[in-house]
């Protein structure tokens, strides 16, 4: 392809030929420069192809949505001692940049490899296209730009949220460190689990007496708990219709958004990753109208990174949520009494009464947890003044709906069932309290807002 300066030149010739209709000789001259022009850059182009040039991409050995992850391309050329002026395009997926990235390199005898590295903010989960790394080669005259692929398409993995800031963060390092029996966690409470007996002292509580080992020994016998190990944790996934909106209310060129499913599991695999580490067993399954996906951990590594690489992809599906499904899952997976966060968005009456029902059949079996995420423009409407009789309406149902939720949260909590209503920003650490509070541990039980 022409360059700038062949394109000034030829603009040059131009005003030229408007000077050959007065005198003839002045036009045949001009058409033969033209001729020798177009001669010069053929050859230009011909030489520019001549370059050899290769290149190598690297990339972070990780990807995780809305995570800061720097790219490096190095690019190789062989130009015979001459300098090589390169522009390099880098064609990105969507869900990688939302623009290709650019830049302009130089290679010469002295520098014959150049490392362009470039930042870039996965957007979306899932399975992303990299596209192929063009370059545009100036021939040594500059009249002409040889364009080739350097690199070809490859597919790369955008995983869920993986590293953590703040209190969330500082949980999952306890939980790393607990794994590795390096740090002991502090526990508060009463434990659950028995753990040895031994002779009744005055002041154990009488609820602690053995009677059938008092009963053989002749004399009154006491039980000892401690903390639960290797509890059961079943983490429902809510992956229909409410999950697909946005969580985040502010919108900017830069800032990355993530879906309400994106903050749930992301937070949901965080709870994983906590309960493997204490040494539960973990069994994480998405639903929507009908059960989509499920993963059992049994702890280690490598169990939760086949469970990151088995849901890093989920998307939500736009079709209502089958709570009742959801339920007899649960307990067709667990048989035996276990924890359940069940991780939702409550933005519908009828989907609230079917979710009630079917927190409460889990509660005969199980320790349920509902985790309630806040729709942020549900919230932003039942809480800005309307100017409009439409406005006016739509906050109406607004507020009919955070009521109804409200109602449902009062419901459930009398019957013995933990709810959490948060907001995106808040939803891993209430999640990680909520659980850890069931055993007594740091976490505290939070999120007393109602649904």
């Amino acid at each position: 392809m022409p360059t700038g300066r062949l394109l000034l030149i030829l603009g040059a010739a131009t005003l030229l030929v408007v000077a050959g209709i007065v005198e003839s000789v002045l036009a045949w001259g001009v058409l033969g420069f033209d001729a020798l022009l177009l001669a010069a850059f053929g050859v230009d182009l011909w030489r520019a192809s001549r370059f050899r040039l290769r290149a190598e991409r690297e990339w972070p050995s990780l990807l995780s949505q809305s995570a800061d992850s720097e790219v490096a391309v190095r690019v190789y050329g062989s130009g015979q001692g001459r300098t090589l002026r390169i522009q390099l395009r880098d064609v990105l997926h969507p869900a990688l940049s939302n623009a290709p990235r650019r830049t302009r390199l130089v290679l010469s005898a002295e520098t014959p490899e150049v490392t362009w590295r470039y930042r870039i903010i996965p957007r979306r989960r899932g399975e992303a296209l990299a596209g192929a790394l063009m370059a545009r080669v100036e021939g040594p005259w500059r009249l002409a730009r040889h364009q080739r692929q350097l690199l070809a398409p490859e597919s790369r993995r955008v995983y869920p949220q993986v590293r953590w800031e703040g209190k969330v963060g500082h949980l999952l390092l306890l939980a790393h460190r607990r794994s590795l029996g390096s740090h002991p966690q502090r526990l508060q409470g009463l434990g659950t689990e028995p753990y040895a007996l031994r002779e009744y002292l005055p002041g154990d509580p009488l609820n602690r007496i053995q009677w059938k080992a008092s009963a053989r020994h002749g004399r009154l016998v006491s039980r000892e708990d401690t903390w639960e190990r290797g509890a059961r944790l079943l983490v429902l996934l809510d992956c229909a219709r409410s999950m697909s909106g946005m969580a985040e209310t502010s919108w900017s060129e830069q800032a990355v958004q993530r879906s309400k499913l994106d903050h749930a599991l992301a937070a949901a695999l965080a709870l994983v990753r906590v309960a493997a580490a204490r040494g539960d067993r973990v069994t994480l399954a998405a639903f929507s109208d009908r059960v989509e996906r499920t993963v059992r951990v049994h702890g280690g590594q490598k169990s939760l990174q086949a469970a990151y690489t088995s849901i890093y992809d989920l998307g939500a599906r736009r079709v209502e949520p089958a709570f009742d499904v959801a339920a007899e899952v649960a307990v067709g997976l667990e048989s035996r009494r276990s924890t359940v966060v069940l991780f939702t968005s409550v933005v519908d009456l009828a989907a609230a009464e079917l979710l009630r029902r079917s927190v409460l059949r889990l509660e005969r079996l199980h320790r349920p947890i509902l985790i309630n995420l806040q729709d942020p423009e549900l919230v932003a409407l039942a809480e800005d003044a309307p100017r409009s009789t439409e406005e006016a309406f739509a906050q109406s149902a607004a507020l009919e709906i955070l009521l109804s939720g409200r109602r449902l949260a009062t419901r459930l909590r009398h019957a013995g069932v933990r709810v959490v209503s948060t907001s995106a920003d808040r939803l891993a650490l209430e999640a990680l309290e909520a659980y850890l509070a069931m055993f007594g541990g740091v976490g505290r039980q939070s999120g007393r807002r109602a649904a």
